[in-house]
């Protein structure tokens, strides 16, 4: 994957994050239930972060696969 591409998805996943962790934050009005729950959006959005956080990381040379830890 390109670093542009990486840089796009990275970008997309933080402000889906953000605007569900936004969404979830809201007050309730009592008597109105919500339909939808935001949470497991931004969680799923937080993973595809890190992840793409990670392959960027990689891409610079940083290594993160097996041999680096203690185990």
């Amino acid at each position: 994957m390109s670093l542009t591409l990486t840089v796009i998805i990275l970008i997309i996943a933080v402000a889906i994050f953000a605007f569900g962790a936004w969404r979830d934050s809201r007050p309730r009005e009592p008597g109105n239930p919500t339909l939808f729950s935001w949470k497991p959006v931004y969680m799923i959005a937080l993973v595809v972060s890190v992840v793409m956080l990670v392959h960027l990381a990689n891409m610079f040379g940083i290594e993160t696969g097996k041999g680096r830890g203690r185990f």
